[in-house]
């Protein structure tokens, strides 16, 4: 069970939190596009190609990225029902499973729109059974963790709570400085030179990101700001 208390310094954690899982997200694909066509392909923040876009089994690539954004889910999900589990490591998986913007994955499709609709559309056809088959797939993978989140809050208004997560938080705290990137990246050229595939920008980020979650990830833990205000003198 945990109980959210939100401070700038958690907002911090969680932005870091969200960008990471989101360019794994997408170095999953450009990764596993590579290891499909034998070269590299091209990536932005938003966008991959592989270097074999001809070919049907390139398709892989891109239910790839949401695979492993399910996987981690899932990993939430599992950390928040380990009974032996920290208080940190408790906020860290309850967190984590939102990190994977879920709310995304499950009504994007709804619109069309998706890794897992345009995959699966270009591979079966644009079908209502290929349609309705991908939005049920997809909520049956994505509804138990959110489950195990939904009842692990303790907080007044679980409900509220829980939507926020899904639907709020990351837009607020994490969309806008995506799309700036992307904006950079795409209309601005900042740093658009390649290695392996990949901007120079999206590695810059990354390496940022991956040292700003090592850095802030202490800040989950609700329950030390409860200790520090125990210990403050009376």
């Amino acid at each position: 069970m945990i109980s959210i208390k939100i401070t700038w310094k958690y907002c911090l954690a969680f932005y870091c939190l969200i960008m990471l899982y989101a360019s794994l997200h997408e170095l999953v694909h450009h990764f596993a596009g590579a290891a499909i066509c034998g070269a590299w392909g091209y990536k932005t923040f938003n966008y991959f190609s592989t270097a074999c876009e001809s070919n049907r089994w390139a398709y892989l690539a891109t239910y790839a990225g949401p695979l492993f954004s399910f996987i981690m889910m899932w990993v939430g999900a599992y950390g928040l029902r380990k009974k032996n589990a920290s208080p940190l490591s408790r906020q860290i998986s309850f967190a984590l499973i939102f990190a994977q913007l879920p709310f995304q994955r499950m009504f994007f499709p709804f619109f069309k729109m998706n890794d897992e609709f345009y995959a699966s559309k270009s591979l079966f056809g644009d079908t209502q059974l290929m349609y309705w088959s991908v939005i049920i797939i997809i909520w049956l993978i994505c509804l138990p963790p959110l489950v195990t989140a939904y009842r692990s809050i303790t907080n007044k208004h679980r409900l509220a709570w829980f939507l926020f997560y899904l639907i709020l938080f990351p837009v607020i705290i994490w969309v806008p400085v995506f799309l700036l990137l992307e904006y950079l990246l795409v209309n601005r050229h900042v740093l658009d030179q390649t290695f392996i595939g990949i901007a120079w920008l999206f590695l810059v980020n990354e390496i940022i990101t991956v040292i700003g979650y090592f850095l802030t990830k202490k800040y989950f833990n609700t329950d030390m700001y409860k200790l520090k205000s125990k210990q403050l003198p009376t």
